[in-house]
């Protein structure tokens, strides 16, 4: 890791950081102001469970649609039209949705929602690209994760404080307007064209090619398979993570630190990777990096004193972000530009897809042994993945020779 501040001399991409603060910092305000709305109006806990499955399933149906759609069109264009449409969603929201008989509205709002963040996310991915060379990947990467992760820790205050002094669909303005702020500096971003124009085809011609690259690519298609089992991994221990405060009799208190120390250790990954580079990210340190978090999870099983586990939870979550900035730095420098919206979306199908699994298979584990143990099944279980992936020569060479070259 080399010490490098020249990105902050790149005018474009400071404006999209910034743009990437205050949309984060919305949507965190948004979070705060939708429950309390959700609670004014229906009173009803289930309320907010369907609108969060309904956010996330028209997500997941139309992602690789929007992996398509980032491929053929510019993601510039895509970012500021889907922040302008998020704003109109939201202002809609305070319009329509006034009454409990109006929830209809409100489910609908979310599935568009969902569709609109399924092409914005693939877009955000790609377009940093366009803003700055390779060797930047990882310190941009890292200045983005820090604008993300310490909107997380502020956004919700700020949003109370906006209910408290004025009303929740003041809150909810707000954020609307953070996002047409948001749209306002995109405009002012200046990015490369892509090297390659995709060709003019049908949309299941584009989604099958991409599905094509990604099952006839080992090393993608390999660390993908390796993510489904890392994430499924640190998943099962993020939900264990209340229940071991009960187990060990911390409290709420206890709860709340080891929140705290996550968010701690991640804003603390974030700043580490805003100022250092990693010129040439290669897969064998995600790997790396993933094996020493499964160490730091496992250890959490074998201690009850609270300031060791809040301890190793920052760590958790430091390593957490450098897996973060690591791993998607490294599939920018492997798949190719005009197909790579249509590949990252068949990735975050697979990489994304255990952790539901593994959530619901550590709350029945919890039934009969006690939450110590999913952390140090959940540590072996990153700790094995990444030992095994690391095993396979071409995933551990890949990169440091010239003849280990990224398929195209």
């Amino acid at each position: 890791m080399n010490l490098n501040l020249s990105i902050f001399k790149n005018k474009s991409f400071l404006y999209y950081w910034i743009s990437t603060w205050i949309s984060s910092l919305g949507d965190s305000i948004f979070v705060i102001a939708l429950t309390w709305l959700l609670v004014e109006e229906t009173q009803s806990p289930s309320v907010v469970g369907t609108y969060l499955f309904i956010l996330g399933a028209s997500k997941i149906l139309f992602v690789l649609v929007g992996g398509v759609i980032v491929d053929r069109i510019d993601p510039k264009k895509l970012l500021i039209q889907s922040n302008v449409l998020r704003a109109i969603i939201i202002l809609a929201l305070v319009v329509l949705f006034v009454n409990k008989e109006a929830i209809w509205i409100f489910y609908i709002i979310g599935a568009v929602f969902g569709m609109v963040d399924s092409i914005a996310e693939p877009a955000g991915i790609s377009f940093r690209t366009r803003i700055v060379e390779k060797e930047y990947y990882t310190q941009s990467m890292g200045l983005l994760m820090t604008a993300g992760n310490v909107s997380a820790v502020i956004g919700p205050m700020i949003g109370a404080g906006l209910v408290a002094i004025g009303s929740t669909n003041f809150a909810i303005m707000v954020n609307a307007v953070t996002f047409l702020i948001s749209a306002l500096l995109l405009l002012l971003v200046k990015a490369a064209k892509p090297e390659e124009e995709t060709e003019s085809e049908p949309m299941w011609k584009s989604v099958k090619s991409g599905f094509h690259y990604f099952v006839t690519t080992p090393i993608i298609t390999t660390m993908a398979v390796f993510a489904f089992f890392a994430n499924a991994a640190v998943g099962a221990t993020f939900v264990s993570i209340p229940f071991l405060a009960d187990e060990l009799n911390f409290g709420v208190e206890g709860f709340g630190l080891m929140n705290t120390a996550i968010g701690i250790g991640s804003v603390a990954g974030a700043v580490l990777f805003s100022v250092f580079t990693i010129k040439n990210p290669k897969p064998y340190m995600t790997l790396l990096t993933c094996f020493l978090q499964g160490i730091v999870i496992m250890l959490i099983g074998f201690t009850g004193n609270l300031w060791v586990i809040i301890t190793l939870i920052a760590l958790m979550g430091l390593h957490e972000t450098a897996v973060n900035v690591i791993a998607p730095s490294v599939n920018h420098t492997i798949i190719p530009p005009r197909i790579f919206g249509r590949v990252i979306s068949v990735m975050i199908l697979v990489m994304s897809g255990s952790v539901p699994i593994a959530q619901a298979a550590a709350g029945w584990m919890m039934e009969w042994t006690a939450p110590q143990d999913v952390f140090i099944y959940g540590g072996l279980l990153e700790m094995g993945a990444a030992l095994l992936t690391f095993s396979l020569p071409f995933v551990r060479n890949y990169g440091r020779e010239s003849s280990f070259s990224a398929e195209q």
